[in-house]
C-alpha cells in the first residue's frame, strides 16, 4: 500500500483511481465524486446527537463546490467549546489550507471567525514555490491562538516540507509569529502532495513531524514565536532513518516529557522514543524503535494517544491486500518501555497476540485514522478510534469505543461502533479526527 493514503485518503477504486488520490487529470469531474468538510457529534452512548446540526448530528462545509474539500485534523477551543477543523480545498494536488470553525451547536460561526462572505471559513495560500498545502494538525494555544502545521508539496522536486502557521481568534494570520504568521516550509524529503505532518505543544514550544519516502523520519522544534530552536536535536532538527519508506507520523508525549513518534516502514508499525531535547532514546526498544508486524502483513500506524500510566496506544490499519480490497483497523498498546502490554487482549476471537488487536467491520476496508482516550473512572480508560469503512466504491465515516483491555464497549451504540450515513456531495466519507467536546460529547471531523 503506498504510504500517501494514509489518514486522510479512503481505499476503494473510483474510475481507475484511488479516490482523492493525485491522478493525472486534474479535473475533479474525472478523479472521483467532489468532497465537503464534515464533523459529526456523538453522544456519550454512541449516537448521533440530535441537539447538533440543526438535529442532524452531521455538518456538511462546501467550501468550494465541485473540488475537493477535507479535514485532516480537529480541536475544541478549551475557553468556549467551539470547534475547529482543519485541512485542505481545491484541485486534487492543488489545494490550499482550509479552516473552518463552528459554534457548539455546528453551526459555522460566521460572527467570530473569517471575513465578510465567507464567515467561519479562513483559507491561506499555498507558500511561494509550492505548489499545494494542506493543513494537517492543529493545536490552540493560550488565548484561543490557533496553530497549524500544513504539509507542503513541490511538484517540480516531488519533495514535501513542513509549514508553521499561527492565527488569531479570528482566524487572521498572528504577525507576531515570525513577522508574517506563516513559517515557510522546513524540508522533510522525497514524497507526494497526500502525505500529512505531526504537530504538538511541548511547553511553550512547537514541534512538527514529517516522513519521507526514502525512509526518514524528520522531527523540527521552534519557539513561542516561530523562531528554530537550536538547542533541540542538532540545530533544531533531529533525523531518524528508518530504511525503508516512511508513512506520514503522530506525536504524542510521555509524562517523563519524552517524545513518542509513530509511523511505518518497509509493511510494518514503528514507534520511536526521543527524549525531551529530541536525542532518540536508545533505551526504548532496539537503539529507540519498536517494530511490529501484525499478522505477517502489511500494517501502518496512523494515530497515538498516551495513558496516564505512560501507556501508549497506537491506531491504525493492518492486513492490508489492495487486490482483494481488504484492510482492519488496529489498535496496539505497549507499555511504558515500548513492550507489548500482555493485559491488552480483546475479544476472545482476537486472532493476534496479546497486546495486539485487529477489527474487521465489514470485510471491506476499514482503517482507523485517529485516537483518542476517555476515562470515565479512575480505574479504566476507554479508547475512541476515527476512520472509514467501506466497499465497492463507498465508504463511511467509523466511530469505535474499546474497553481499557481492547474488546469492543458494547455500551456504546449497543456493538461497540458507530458507522455515519453519508450527507455530503459525493458516496464516501471519513472520519479523520476525534476530539472530546466537555460535557457535550465526541466530535469528529473529516470528509462527506
Amino acid at each position: 500500500m503506498n504510504r500517501k493514503f494514509l489518514r486522510r485518503m479512503t481505499l476503494p477504486l473510483i474510475a481507475g483511481c484511488l479516490v482523492l488520490a493525485d491522478c493525472s487529470n486534474n479535473t475533479s469531474t474525472s478523479q472521483g465524486p467532489t468532497t465537503a468538510f464534515a464533523v459529526l457529534r456523538l453522544t456519550a452512548s454512541g449516537a448521533l446527537d440530535t441537539t447538533f446540526a440543526g438535529g442532524r448530528g452531521i455538518v456538511t462545509t462546501d467550501i468550494d463546490p465541485g473540488l475537493f474539500d477535507f479535514a485532516i485534523a480537529a480541536a475544541v477551543q478549551p475557553a468556549d467549546n467551539k470547534i475547529l477543523a482543519a485541512g485542505s480545498s481545491g484541485l486534487a494536488g492543488q489545494g490550499m489550507i482550509a479552516l473552518v470553525r463552528y459554534n457548539l451547536d455546528g453551526t459555522l460561526d460566521t460572527a467570530g471567525f473569517g471575513t465578510t462572505g465567507t464567515g467561519g471559513i479562513v483559507r491561506t495560500p499555498t507558500p511561494a514555490g509550492w505548489n499545494s498545502a494542506s493543513a494537517s494538525a492543529i493545536v490552540v494555544q493560550a488565548g484561543n491562538k490557533i496553530v497549524v502545521a500544513a504539509l507542503a508539496f513541490n511538484a517540480s522536486t516531488s519533495t514535501t516540507g513542513i509549514a508553521l502557521l499561527r492565527y488569531n481568534p479570528d482566524g487572521t494570520l498572528d504577525t507576531t509569529f515570525n513577522t508574517t504568521g506563516v513559517v515557510p516550509p522546513v524540508a522533510i524529503g522525497p514524497g507526494s502532495p497526500s502525505d500529512t505532518c505531526a504537530l504538538a505543544l511541548q511547553g511553550t514550544n512547537i514541534i512538527v513531524a514529517g516522513a519521507s519516502s526514502n525512509g526518514d523520519v524528520v522531527l523540527y522544534r521552534f519557539d513561542m514565536n516561530g523562531a528554530p530552536d537550536t538547542t533541540f536535536g542538532s540545530n533544531g532538527v533531529t533525523t531518524t532513518p528508518l530504511g525503508a519508506a516512511a508513512a506520514s507520523p503522530a506525536i504524542a508525549f510521555q509524562s517523563t516529557g519524552r517524545i513518542i513518534l509513530v509511523s511505518g516502514t518497509n509493511g510494518d508499525q514503528a514507534v520511536l522514543r526521543y527524549s525531551a531535547a529530541g536525542g532518540l532514546d536508545t533505551t526504548f526498544g532496539t537503539s529507540g524503535i519498536v517494530t511490529t508486524d501484525i499478522g505477517m502483513s502489511n500494517n501502518f500506524a496512523n494515530a497515538v494517544a498516551v495513558q496516564s500510566d505512560d501507556k501508549i496506544v497506537v491506531a491504525g490499519h493492518a492486513n492490508v491486500n489492495i487486490n482483494a480490497g481488504t484492510s482492519d483497523i488496529s489498535l496496539v498498546r505497549y507499555n511504558a518501555d515500548g513492550t507489548l502490554d500482555t493485559s491488552f487482549v480483546g475479544p476472545n476471537s482476537n486472532p493476534n497476540p496479546p497486546g495486539i488487536v485487529t477489527t474487521d467491520l465489514n470485510g471491506g476496508f476499514d482503517n482507523a485514522f485517529s485516537v483518542a482516550l476517555q476515562t470515565p473512572a479512575a480505574t479504566s480508560t476507554n479508547i475512541l478510534v476515527s476512520g472509514n469503512t467501506g466497499s465497492g466504491g463507498i465508504s463511511q465515516a467509523v466511530v469505535l469505543r474499546y474497553t481499557s483491555t481492547g474488546a469492543l464497549d458494547t455500551t456504546f451504540n449497543s456493538n461497540g461502533f458507530s458507522i455515519l450515513p453519508l450527507a455530503g456531495p459525493g458516496n464516501i466519507g471519513s472520519g479523520n479526527a476525534v476530539v472530546l467536546q466537555s460535557t457535550l460529547g465526541i466530535v469528529v471531523a473529516g470528509y462527506d
